[in-house]
């Protein structure tokens, strides 16, 4: 029986793809699975090790790190950053153990999200020493799973001779509710979920929430949001619109919730790494069989090819089109009946986590070792 262990520094111990997905199908797989993680929410399971991460700074929460490890005796940790990695490495040498380590590729490293606030000189600094610090930590990792196509490419090119898996963000079907469309004509329920901000697009799927609710003025719209940001209420909002707040959910919880709405919306910004970034909402809302409106990214166009055929993609500040959309799914049931049954259809055919389990499952659990 292998001892895979997860140690993650950016996702909480309960991430809806390593909790629900990867480690249940190890599990399955007869495998021993740990997660070592923050202590961000109460999680409390036998196998899962949370740690207070603002007690450490970087240097420091890595050794530590590296120290919850010898008590497991891992054949396989799976990091979520580059900081991660590099704790199992340290933990590998001073142990000498014969573990195989693989970085889960997830998010852009370094990403806008670690610049943010700096100034030029120190955003251009922080940059090149993030970078450096992920290329050292990688000529020393074992393989790479990787979450979609942009993110990998660096390190194929790179590194065109380690092991990888693809293994994108695809729900399993069991955890997503699936209800019948239902008649909207009088009670629309649109919605989204993220950060209640400028560059996840809030203001853009507000501003469409307003611009039909004004043109459907015998339509009760709800906004219904999934977000624990505060967002001040405007005065200003039809009154047949409703914003509605709510904070986020457990993922299976999430799953069931969402479900129950009409259409949904992720309006982000379109920048140079949103533009890469393939949002992982897409395939559960997908599934749920509903129609979607998404800034248009390249990422979307290369991460599932039919979103036309359920979907839209549209510039982000654009209402009027986006009134457009939804006024023709109000005139005409059948065309919104269609796209949701072809999101429905494609999610059971292709956009689900069994249709990869196997491959992610025998990346992990070979024998082969650095």
């Amino acid at each position: 029986m292998k001892k895979i262990v997860f140690l993650l520094t950016a996702h909480a111990a309960d991430d809806e793809r390593v909790w629900f997905h990867q480690a249940k199908s190890l599990q399955n797989a007869g495998g021993q699975v740990f997660v070592i993680a923050p202590k961000t929410n109460e999680v409390s399971a036998p196998n899962i090790l949370l740690y207070e991460s603002a007690k450490y700074k970087r240097v420091g929460l890595m050794h530590h790190l590296a120290s919850l490890l010898p008590n497991l005796q891992p054949d396989v940790v799976i990091g979520d950053t580059p900081m991660a990695v590099r704790a199992a490495q340290i933990y590998r040498k001073k142990n000498k153990s014969a573990c195989r380590i693989l970085y889960d590729v997830t998010e852009w490293y370094p990403s806008k999200k670690n610049l943010r606030w700096l100034s030029g000189i120190e955003k251009a600094g922080k940059f090149v020493a993030m970078s450096v610090f992920n290329w050292y930590v990688n000529c020393r990792t074992d393989g790479f799973i990787f979450g979609e196509e942009d993110k990998a490419l660096p390190y194929k090119r790179v590194f065109p001779r380690k092991s990888f898996a693809n293994t994108s963000y695809y729900p399993d079907l069991q955890y997503v509710e699936y209800l019948t469309p239902r008649d909207f004509s009088e009670d629309l329920r649109l919605f989204y979920s993220g950060n209640l901000t400028e560059e996840k697009g809030f203001p853009n799927v507000l501003k469409a929430a307003v611009w039909i609710a004004r043109f459907n003025p015998k339509v009760s719209v709800t906004l219904n949001v999934f977000s624990s940001d505060t967002w001040e209420q405007e005065s200003s909002l039809p009154d047949n619109l409703r914003l509605n707040i709510t904070p986020y959910q457990p993922f299976e919880q999430f799953c069931k919730l969402a479900a129950e709405n009409d259409v949904f919306f992720d309006l982000r910004s379109t920048d140079a790494e949103n533009q890469k970034c393939l949002p992982i909402k897409l395939f559960y809302f997908m599934a749920m069989g509903r129609p979607v409106v998404y800034s248009d990214l390249n990422a979307i166009r290369k991460g599932c090819p039919e979103i036309e055929s359920f979907g839209h993609l549209v510039r982000p500040n654009d209402a009027e089109a986006i009134v457009d959309i939804v006024n023709a799914y109000l005139k005409n049931g059948d065309l919104y009946r269609q796209h949701c049954a072809t999101a429905r259809q494609l999610a059971e055919q292709k956009y689900n986590w069994k249709a990869i389990e196997a491959d992610f499952v025998r990346f992990i659990l070979q024998d082969e070792q650095h």
